[in-house]
């Protein structure tokens, strides 16, 4: 009689009516050739005695043996049913995968041309033209792609392996419009201006929008770039990094450049760097970052369109700088050394400022107007400020011994409603008990406004604790405290205990723990 029939069931048989069961796969050359089947398995299924019996899609059979030869092969069995249905769970789940890889291929395929080369220009553009193996479909799909990224770290070759590459790679571009095109030559390659004017022709004659050279040479001269570059009216943002050096003509036209970065590069005279703000009049984003020897002096920016200006210098210079953008809403400043000799700012727009500057700085007006103040700790303790009458979130890195500077700029911020604090302990307070307190006078944002207050590098010093607890003490209106500290605070569970208990001004106040390490929050 033939049934279906569990591996359980087949192996019971053996201690049932039969004597011994035997398997034979539907193709049955293949297991008579595995050398992981019993010899003797192997010959019984040839037995024409045998009566048949449906596992799955195997065929087994059942034969009456005499119980001599049941004991030697019932262990054999045993082991190869299990193995035989262990297999079949494996061919099964290949089977299913490979169905589901095929769906995706096909899904991906039947995609049209469009879509596919939109997805490949989120790759470089090397592995963008490997796909071009998958069939003839996607053989020349890649010279569609409408963004060309090179980086010099993706080629194992030398030099001229990734510059031919980038001229094969334009040359068979297809794409009328460039949506995006970069290059990044990292240390130890370099390249000539002509290789590089070529590309960069090449980028402008379709229309790029887009443009970031970073040539981050070791110990080479600077290169120009082709002045047609300067004349792109299509061109939106630019990024220029490392070894260019910048000498304009007078004819600087970047009609719909919107994001400009200029990072450690060389200029001809504080003349070239005018003119090429001069020639963008839709200018929204600047970035400029400055090294010692740069060619420039006094920096002046004059951009009416400008609505977010970045300047870093890390290498200490003592030039001046002038800013004059009556549309700014937003400034960072990470200087070493400068002297600001006028902000030409229209003070109702300007929102948000970024503060690490390095040396003692008078009141800007500019800056009165404020909603989001970050200031590092040389920045709190050098500059002066004016009273913050719109001021909601002050962010600031500093330690006790600068209490006194952060508590006057409290009393300056009465709206003050978030205080992120980023804790740093002075070197000789390390290992030893710090006795510093507030004053008595508690600033009105402290105890009228604040609702959240967050905390950073907490650490088990007598200081932070005396902090806490007065934020919690005064702070009327407090309805969150985030303390991200190590996991070396939780063998002072008695501090932490005394600190939850401790009284509180707010009945809203929740208290909250957070690693350093991981984020994660830890419930004491």
């Amino acid at each position: 009689m033939t049934r279906d029939r569990t591996a359980k069931e087949v192996y019971e048989m053996t201690n049932s009516d039969f004597n011994f069961v035997a398997v034979e796969s539907p193709f049955k050359d293949r297991w008579n050739a595995a050398p992981e089947l019993p010899t003797p398995v192997t010959r019984l299924l040839s037995c024409k005695n045998a009566g048949k019996i449906i596992f799955h899609e195997y065929r087994v059979f059942a034969i009456d043996l005499s119980k001599r030869v049941k004991q030697s092969l019932h262990s054999h069995m045993a082991d190869l049913v299990q193995r035989l249905s262990k297999k079949r769970s494996v061919e099964k789940e290949k089977e299913k995968d490979m169905e589901k890889g095929q769906k995706h291929i096909d899904q991906l395929s039947n995609l049209p041309d469009s879509i596919i080369c939109h997805i490949l220009s989120f790759l470089p553009t090397k592995l963008s033209v490997a796909t071009s193996t998958l069939s003839k479909r996607w053989k020349h799909l890649w010279t569609a792609v409408p963004v060309l990224s090179f980086s010099s770290a993706e080629f194992l070759g030398t030099l001229g392996s990734f510059v031919d590459s980038i001229g094969k790679f334009l040359t068979n571009c297809q794409a009328q419009n460039v949506y995006q095109f970069t290059i990044d030559f990292k240390p130890f390659l370099e390249v000539d201006e002509e290789h590089l004017g070529t590309w960069v022709a090449a980028a402008v004659e379709r229309n790029v929008q887009e443009l970031k050279l970073s040539l981050n040479f070791s110990h080479v001269p600077t290169v120009r770039l082709p002045g047609r570059l300067f004349a792109c009216r299509t061109l939106v943002s630019l990024k220029l990094i490392d070894n260019i050096f910048i000498d304009l003509p007078e004819n600087v036209c970047l009609q719909n450049l919107r994001t400009l970065q200029l990072e450690r590069l060389h200029y001809a005279n504080e003349g070239s760097f005018n003119i090429l703000l001069s020639g963008c009049p839709v200018l929204e984003d600047l970035v400029v970052e400055r090294i010692l020897d740069d060619g420039i002096l006094d920096m002046v920016i004059n951009v009416a369109s400008l609505k977010r200006l970045n300047l870093k210098n890390y290498e200490a210079n003592d030039h001046g700088l002038l800013i004059s953008a009556p549309l700014l809403e937003r400034i960072e400043l990470s200087q070493k050394n400068f002297n600001v000799l006028n902000f030409q700012i229209d003070s109702s727009s300007l929102v948000e400022a970024i503060i690490d500057i390095h040396v003692t700085c008078e009141p800007i007006e500019a800056f009165a107007n404020l909603e989001f103040l970050s200031l590092s700790e040389f920045a709190l303790f050098s500059m002066a400020f004016h009273e913050f009458h719109n001021l909601v979130c002050l962010e600031t890195t500093t330690s006790c011994a600068n209490w006194d500077d952060l508590e006057e700029l409290l009393h300056g911020s009465n709206n003050l409603k978030t205080l992120v604090y980023h804790i740093e302990v002075p070197i000789l307070h390390r290992g030893h008990n710090c006795d510093k307190s507030f004053s008595k006078t508690v600033p009105v944002c402290v105890s009228a406004s604040l609702k959240a207050l967050k905390l950073t590098g907490f650490i088990n010093q007598n200081c932070n604790w005396t902090f806490i607890q007065y934020m919690l003490k005064n702070a009327k209106f407090l309805e969150e405290v985030k303390i991200r500290t190590s996991s070396m605070l939780k063998k002072r569970r008695r501090h932490i205990r005394n600190m939850l208990n401790c009284p509180r001004a707010s009945t809203e106040c929740q208290i909250r723990f957070f690693l350093d390490s991981t984020g994660k929050e830890y419930r004491f």
